[in-house]
């Protein structure tokens, strides 16, 4: 398979979490050829596995799959340092940045995906380019899939003995290291929101759409083009929602600080998506080992709220306003929910009670 790599492929986890691997929107070269240096250079896992259903859409148990392949990567000389859920790295635009910069601090070279799916397992690897693309455009992979993990594993390490490479990874940890939530907070955790935002003019990124003018594979564009017609409506829905919010607001494209500034964007609206305990580790709460869920502040229009709890694991959304020239996050209440449509509703109605807007 062969065509260009989306810059922004990463975010079609956030749409189809749970159904597809990343890496069904990227193009790459398949082949059964270990990467050079795999065992004497520091590889990162991405990895997937199917959500649980239940009175939440939550994280799916990963614990026994991961521990599996981690054994047998100790066994063929591959140093995974680190073990990374999909979910987590696509959480939002500035998670994605911050696990980039620590691959890159790290000396990560090589990303390895794991996917588990109803269909059996996957596993790509391939060098990792130092971007937030993850891998590079039009390269090349090796991959291998099977209905059977055993089986998978077998192969992979058939071939990666068969490359014969020099192994110089003598300090691979025994056990799999699990990346949680980065923090995405640049500045300082502020649980409120600002009068200023009753004369100032609230930014907020429509969902972004693919460029599908490069994509020779026909498989990836049909996926693409998929993709963006979801785009299209989640980006009528979000016009819709907005249409609530009580202050001057504008939908524009993703942009930059630096374009953020030219246009005199002094708030932005952003949002993050991931497992509610994770979520809340990026946005720098406090989260205690033994929470297993959290209360969630759903206002009731016009002055009242109510409490909804939510599994600590199920995947929720969380909206919040980010000063972007100092850089503070504005939260409010921890109002999240389980749909963006139903998250971004809880932040309007709570914005609107805490700055007392009368109808």
């Amino acid at each position: 398979m062969r065509a260009t790599i989306s810059t922004f492929f990463l975010c079609l986890a956030i749409l189809l979490r749970g159904q597809t691997p990343i890496y069904d929107f990227v193009s790459f070269n398949k082949s059964i050829s270990v990467p050079a240096k795999l065992n004497s250079e520091r590889s990162a896992v991405i990895f997937s596995v199917p959500d649980k259903k239940g009175d939440f859409i939550e994280v799916g148990n990963h614990e026994n799959f991961i521990s599996q392949c981690h054994n047998a990567f100790v066994t063929m000389g591959i140093d995974a340092i680190f073990y990374l859920d999909e979910l987590n790295l696509t959480a939002s635009n500035s998670a994605r940045l911050s696990y980039v910069e620590l691959f890159n601090k790290r000396n990560i070279k090589n990303i390895i995906f794991l996917s588990q799916s109803e269909s059996g397992y996957e596993i790509l690897i391939a060098p990792f380019d130092g971007s937030t693309r993850i891998l590079k455009d039009g390269g090349d992979v090796f991959y291998m899939q099977n209905k059977e993990l055993y089986s998978l594993l077998l192969d992979v390490g058939k071939e990666i003995r068969r490359a014969d490479q020099e192994l110089y990874n003598f300090l691979i940890p025994e056990k799999p290291n699990y990346l949680g939530g980065l923090s995405i907070v640049e500045n300082t955790l502020l649980k409120n929101y600002p009068g200023i935002l009753r004369r100032s003019k609230l930014a907020v990124e429509r969902f972004i759409k693919l460029d599908t003018s490069k994509i020779s594979d026909s498989e990836v564009l049909a996926n693409v083009k998929a993709y963006n017609r979801e785009i299209d409506i989640k980006n009528q829905e979000l016009e819709s929602i907005m249409s609530s919010y009580p202050y001057e607001y504008i939908l524009i494209d993703a942009m930059n600080d630096d374009e953020l500034k030219r246009n005199r964007y002094q708030f932005l609206l952003r949002s993050a998506k991931s497992s509610a305990g994770i979520v809340k580790q990026m946005l720098d709460y406090d989260v205690l080992p033994s929470e297993t869920g959290f209360v969630s502040v759903i206002p009731v229009m016009p002055d009242q709220t109510k409490a909804k709890t939510i599994s600590r694991e199920a995947i929720v959304y969380k909206f919040y306003i980010r000063q972007n020239i100092s850089k503070n996050v504005h939260v409010g209440e921890w109002d999240a929910d389980v749909t963006w449509q139903e998250a971004l509703k809880n932040m309007i109605g709570n914005l609107t009670q805490e700055l007392n807007v009368k109808n």
